[in-house]
């Protein structure tokens, strides 16, 4: 049918058609950047989110640029349909009907199947929505996290429909629904309602053997890698075909003998030893729970041994509200049928604000009164004697919630290897990993999916689909913590008329966001005060730490950045970190400290407790030392050249970059902190420091791209130069924003910026500012094809280069002038301008600007015939570039080295020109350059 409309296909490998043609949809990236977009059908993805859901954490510096690439190369896939990827300042969206896409469609007929369950339409609704399903895996082959889990969930979606199907399903479909159900089982070994319908099906089939099998598979497969056993409701299945077989009296005849046989020597057991009472301690199950499956695998897996070696104590460590207790009592009732000595729980409280926390003594007197001991020993030891003879070949659980430290701990440890202790706490407990080898269980914050779950369980699933938007802003206000959420969601439940919405406009406000997450009728209901529990626990320095942490406006920092922001050296300042690491406050990875979110919020109200000066010092140390960082690369770079002022002092070393390629490295780690601090410093009086740090992030933002984000960040910096009366900064920064919006393709806006900075720098002491403009207006007006124009400028800017007498101006003057005639096809004047660049690059150790111009030289060496040295150009280029790690001027170099094996489009040698030609493709692919589109085309144009 033609009627001009996009429809794509993702269950399967991913496709898309116009008319009923196919269109290319590019490399992997390009096709995952599609698929996210098409996942999202109809809604707009921003390009952090876009870049996110394509990349994942491992996104590089180049990523937003990337994606500008992807985007325009989908658009030009698209032809005259290319108006349905729209774009905006906040993103990208593809509008794109559901039916027009087959997922969504498939989506659409699980929904209404679901819905007809009970209707007699229910089987046909199922059949047809599983018919969809026939063409294979969602997105097959398309890389990314997003679509990842997307593919994830369709899988799920997939398997509840089988199920579902085959509950409703009379006699007629069950020879071809038990071959169905059997080849989903090696998939999903563990799923109970899955074995329950195949169990039921195989015994109206007649297979009752085969049916009685499937159960005994499924209970070895839980006991061996779970150490639980089949729910009741699968036990149940079981017991009923049971009733049904013939066999069942003498089965049931042999277990019941099973049964005594173990309750007499479980009785005679008793018996040998002082007569116990079997506690059973454990507290309700939260029936909100949801998630942590990989946490509780990991919880199940240590009791048990499976997946590696058995440990008997694993501890649940993490920040207050996170879910500790929820954790291990879950884990604990599914652990219960294999320690039938019974379950104790005891809360030590060791961050209680209200009790003191129980001492070893107490907690060991608690102890043996649960199991039933009338006369406990006075003496400690005797305790501990007493307590670990008790627990000797006995199976027990033990839950030591809330401990404070691991002494606290480690008197109520059994003896017995047999037995199995969780323990929750705030701390680290790292004596019982290095003394007892306990598994720590880091616990984070809640996936979305995890978060979503537990506000439709608290809340009503209904309601959160109705404001799906404000139910998401509420997971990320409450930084996905279990707590925090569960208060969330009682406000509004609670509250006559408040809507999901009504309590994100009030969070939104971060001044008052933890007074939202506090329950009027009971103080212990509160984010405030559980987080107050731990700042309490510390020390005065630390507390004073964290104080200042609360000043700083960044998501994370070093041991060097809180070094600055304490006024302390490296060393201090990193054991200071360690202590709030300790108790959860702060959380490591590499040599980053982050805070969660509701943290962070609690530590900057704590900061007003901090006198003016002191947070003004701090900010003002902080902003120093980044700003001396940034200045003492030892590189070339234009960001440190044209900025007219010096850095101030900072007491805490700068980090010591080794290149280029570190400092950029180090920049993208540092980009949020970067930009939260420009933010912070310029309604702070801190001007200098704003326009500063903004300039010197110039060769990140050139490289990485996120021009967006840049001009953001660099009209903040101009307030700042303009409150500062610093017209040289201001020209400058109008320079770093022609930049910008060239990135963007708005060229003419890109002159705009260039003349304005210009006539800020009419007076001769200025004219070495002068030089980059110029340059980059030459530049400007090359990309947008205004050769002529371009020319004026270029020149101008030799001329003062020359004049000021700094050879990397004078080289790279030349180089625009070079690649303004290369690039026009004017070999000769080509060479005049490269050669003596080429001498002043070499002179200012720029190396990236002598491998341009070597390349433009070759470039005009090859158009004037000059095939020899043309090579040799280029692959003095190629050394350069490989010696130096700049994978993009390799890319150039190889395939400069690839034209000139083969003039005139007729290769000499056809496999060398082919073979320099995909090294070339390689590096600029991986780079996203669009110079790899004319690699492409010549490859394409070999005759090999």
């Amino acid at each position: 049918m033609s009627d001009g409309r996009l429809r794509v296909q993702g269950i399967g490998p991913l496709r898309a058609h116009v008319d009923g043609e196919e269109i290319e949809l590019g490399p992997p990236k390009q096709r995952a950047a599609f698929a996210v977009l098409a996942l999202c059908a109809g809604k707009t993805v921003s390009r952090g989110e876009l870049v996110d859901r394509v990349w994942g954490e491992s996104a590089p510096a180049t990523a937003a640029g990337s994606l500008h690439t992807y985007v325009s190369g989908l658009r030009r896939a698209l032809g005259p349909t290319k108006d349905v990827l729209a774009s905006d300042r906040t993103g990208y969206c593809l509008r794109l009907d559901r039916d027009s896409f087959d997922a969504a469609h498939a989506h659409d007929l699980a929904e209404r199947a679901r819905a007809a369950r009970d209707t007699p339409g229910a089987l046909h609704a199922y059949e047809k929505a599983l018919a969809v399903w026939n063409a294979g895996t969602l997105l097959a082959g398309v890389p990314g996290p997003f679509v990842a889990r997307a593919r994830d969930r369709f899988a799920e979606l997939r398997l509840q429909l089988l199920v579902e199907h085959a509950e409703i399903a009379g006699f007629d479909a069950l020879p071809d629904m038990v071959g169905r159900l059997l080849a989903e089982v090696p998939a999903h070994p563990f799923d109970e309602r899955l074995r329950g319908v195949l169990m039921r099906a195989l015994h109206r089939s007649g297979r009752t053997a085969e049916a009685l099998a499937q159960y005994e598979n499924l209970r070895r497969a839980l006991a061996a890698d779970l150490g639980i056993s089949p729910s009741p409701a699968i036990q149940d299945v079981y017991a009923k075909i049971l009733t049904d077989d013939r066999r069942t009296e003498e089965r049931r005849a042999e277990e019941r003998r099973a049964d005594e046989r173990r309750a007499n020597e479980r009785r005679a057991d008793e018996r040998r030893t002082e007569e116990l009472v079997r506690p059973a301690q454990l507290p309700p199950d939260n029936d909100a729970f949801v998630g942590r499956t990989a946490e509780l695998l990991t919880v199940l897996q240590s009791s048990t041994g499976g997946g590696g070696p058995r440990r008997r104590i694993v501890m649940i460590v993490g920040v207050g509200g996170i879910g500790k207790t929820a954790l291990a009592v879950r884990g604990g009732h599914m652990l219960r049928d294999g320690y039938p000595d019974g379950q104790i729980y005891i809360n030590l409280r060791g961050f209680d604000p209200s009790h003191a926390a129980l001492t070893p003594d107490d907690a060991l007197h608690q102890l043996l009164a649960s199991v039933g001991v009338r006369h406990i020993p006075s003496g400690r030891e005797e305790r501990v004697a007493l307590w670990r003879s008790l627990l000797a070949d006995k199976r027990m659980l033990l839950v030591l919630d809330n401990a404070k430290s691991a002494d606290q701990v480690e008197d109520l440890l059994p003896g017995a290897g047999t037995c199995f202790v969780i323990v929750t706490s705030r701390n680290r407990l790292s004596g019982l990993a290095v003394r007892h080898a306990a598994r720590r269980i880091p616990l984070g914050a809640l996936s979305d999916q995890e978060s979503l779950s537990l506000l439709c369980t608290a809340i009503g699933e209904d309601r959160v689909r109705a404001e799906p938007e404000p139910a998401r802003r509420l997971m990320a206000l409450c930084d996905r913590s279990p707590f925090a959420l569960q208060i969330a969601a009682e406000q509004v439940v609670s509250t006559a008329g408040a809507r999901i919405g009504d309590l994100v406009g009030q969070l939104e406000n971060v001044q008052h966001r933890l007074d939202g997450l506090q329950l009027a009728d009971d103080p212990l209901c509160s984010v405030r005060a559980v987080l107050s529990w731990s700042f309490a626990a510390l020390g005065e320095d630390a507390a004073w730490a964290f104080r200042l942490l609360g000043v700083f406006p960044g998501t994370s920092v070093t041991r060097h950045t809180a070094a600055a922001l304490f006024g302390l050296p490296v060393g201090s300042a990193e054991v200071l970190l360690g202590r709030l690491g300790a108790l959860c406050l702060l959380e490591q990875e590499g040599d980053r400290f982050t805070m969660h979110d509701l943290t962070r919020v609690y530590a900057a109200e704590l900061s007003g407790g901090l006198t003016p000066g002191e947070r003004r010092d701090a900010l003002a140390r902080v902003l120093a030392w980044y700003r001396v960082t940034l200045s003492t690369w030892g590189g070339s770079g234009s960001s440190r050249r044209d900025v007219p002022v010096e850095p101030p002092r900072s007491d805490v070393p700068p980090i010591r970059f080794e290149g280029q390629q570190d400092r950029l490295r180090w920049c993208e780690a540092e980009r949020t902190n970067v930009v939260a601090l420009v933010r912070a410093a310029h309604p702070d009086g801190e001007h200098d420091s704003a326009w500063h740090l903004t300039c010197l992030m110039f060769d990140y933002f050139y490289v990485a791209g996120q021009p967006l984000e840049w001009l953001d960040l660099l009209r903040v910096a101009m307030r700042s130069a303009e409150a500062a009366g610093n017209h040289v900064a201001r020209a400058i920064l109008f320079n770093h924003c022609s930049v910008a919006y060239s990135r963007l393709g708005q060229n003419e806006v890109a002159v705009r910026q260039l003349h304005r900075g210009l006539e800020l720098l009419d007076d001769p002491a200025d004219w070495k500012h002068r030089i980059s403009l110029l340059g980059n207006l030459a530049s400007t007006l090359r990309e947008a094809k205004e050769y002529d124009a371009a020319r004026g400028p270029a020149r101008e800017a030799l001329t003062l280069a020359y004049r000021e007498g700094i050879d990397y101006y004078v080289a790279a003057t030349h180089d625009v002038l070079c690649e303004l005639n290369a690039e026009t096809g004017r070999w000769e004047e080509a060479m005049r301008d490269g050669l003596p660049g080429l001498e002043y690059a070499r002179r200012s150790h720029n190396h990236i600007i002598e491998a341009n111009l070597l390349i433009n030289i070759g470039l005009a060496q090859h158009g004037l015939g000059q095939q020899a040295a043309a090579e040799e150009s280029f692959g003095e280029a190629l050394r350069i570039s490989q010696d130096v790690g700049d994978l993009y001027h390799e890319g150039l170099a190889l395939f400069g080295l690839a034209r000139a094996s083969a003039p005139g489009g007729v290769p000499d040698d056809g496999v060398r020109a082919a073979d320099l030609a995909r090294r070339a493709l390689a590096r600029l692919e991986q780079l996203d350059a669009e110079e790899a589109a004319e690699v492409r085309a010549f490859l394409a144009g070999l005759e090999i």
